[in-house]
């Protein structure tokens, strides 16, 4: 199933295409292949944890603890209590690895993680498995991405072009935000291409000021990074699609191509209420597996998994507009979106999510 996502995504920056296995080969030099798992870790359960009746605690991210995504949040807790009949305790917090470690040490069951994040916690205890996540609108795992962007203000980005198009070569030295060194789209990948591109030895130079970039802010969140952006904080930002579009209104282009230009909402809800009307440029953009929803298999039974996999990719939560909603209505504020009517949850594993293991160098 890698091999098929592989086949059919693109990288692309500065208007040049490449497909996704010739970047992770040029970036990484690494053969398909691998666990994940730490040398030496503890290996996994069996899957036989002790049946329970209390509260099933499933972490959010920042980018997903907001506010205004309590609703989305409260619909698939009770979906979890409608597959198993236990009651859903939603842990948001502030911090990535806040939620990474709740997964990771038990003490949340379920987590709602991106990939980068999964890696980690799996690497801190592989009885953390990826079990599902949102598909393509083909209802399969093929397309099953989001996207990580490099931006620039508008007024800034004849800074950033090359010919006709945007280059990252103008970066070097710049101030820049990304949105957590645990982030998939908010560090992992948009570091990975600035390495590559500038041949540098590892991500650590971008983590010093005045090493790579002049100043190196962390927003803590994808809306944190691309406010830090468009108030004037930080040159250039990173930041994916699916956290921060609600907030966004194409003004031109393609969405989610080089050169294409968004502008925060006139009536933009916090964190955007103070940058309305500011716009940005995207001038590389990559695409990222879907965000998978993972277990803590030592600390939930096996019975209690399958209840919650078979509903969660069941027509029945398909089909709920509180959990994919539909994105078409500005008032809707969800973590999924309805994007055809075969969207659905699907099941994945942990080997789907290799690709972004060998971002950083390991099979």
């Amino acid at each position: 199933m890698t091999e098929g996502f592989l086949s059919r995504r693109q990288f692309v920056v500065g208007g040049a295409a490449l497909t996704m296995a010739g970047v992770l080969g040029a970036l990484t030099g690494c053969t398909a292949g691998g666990s994940g798992a730490a040398a030496g870790a503890v290996p996994a359960t069996d899957g036989t944890a002790s049946a329970s009746t209390d509260p099933i605690t499933m972490v959010w991210l920042p980018d997903n603890s907001s506010s205004d995504l309590t609703a989305s949040r409260e619909a698939i807790g009770a979906a979890i209590k409608a597959a198993c009949g236990r009651e859903a305790n939603l842990l948001t917090s502030t911090d990535y690895n806040v939620a990474i470690e709740s997964i990771a040490s038990g003490k949340a069951q379920m987590a709602l993680l991106g990939p980068e994040g999964y890696v980690q916690a799996n690497k801190k205890n592989p009885q953390v498995l990826a079990a599902f996540t949102n598909s393509d609108e083909d209802g399969g795992l093929d397309g099953a991405c989001y996207y990580s962007r490099i931006c620039v203000r508008k007024e800034d980005a004849d800074r950033f072009k090359s010919g006709s198009g945007y280059s990252l070569e103008n970066i070097k030295g710049a101030s820049f935000s990304f949105v957590s060194a645990t982030s998939t789209s908010g560090f992992k990948v948009p570091s990975s291409a600035i390495v590559s591109e500038f041949g540098l030895d590892s991500s650590d130079e971008l983590l010093e000021a005045g090493a790579f970039f002049s100043e190196v802010l962390f927003g803590n969140s994808h809306q944190g990074s691309a406010v830090n952006l468009l108030s004037g904080d930080a040159d250039v930002a990173a930041f994916d699609d699916v956290d921060v579009d609600m907030y966004l209104d194409l003004v031109s282009g393609e969405a989610n191509t080089v050169g294409a230009v968004y502008k925060a909402k006139d009536n933009a809800e916090a964190p955007f209420d103070t940058v309305r009307g500011k716009e940005f440029v995207i001038i590389a953009i990559t695409p990222v597996l879907n965000s998978p929803i993972c277990f803590n298999e030592g600390a939930i039974s096996a019975d209690d998994r399958t209840k919650i996999v078979d509903y969660f990719c069941s027509d029945k939560v398909a089909n709920d507009p509180q959990i994919f909603v539909d994105p078409d209505d500005e008032n809707a504020k969800g973590i999924f979106e309805k994007d055809s009517e075969k969207t659905c949850f699907v099941k994945t594993d942990d080997a789907w999510y290799d690709p972004i293991r060998k971002l950083g160098g390991a099979a």
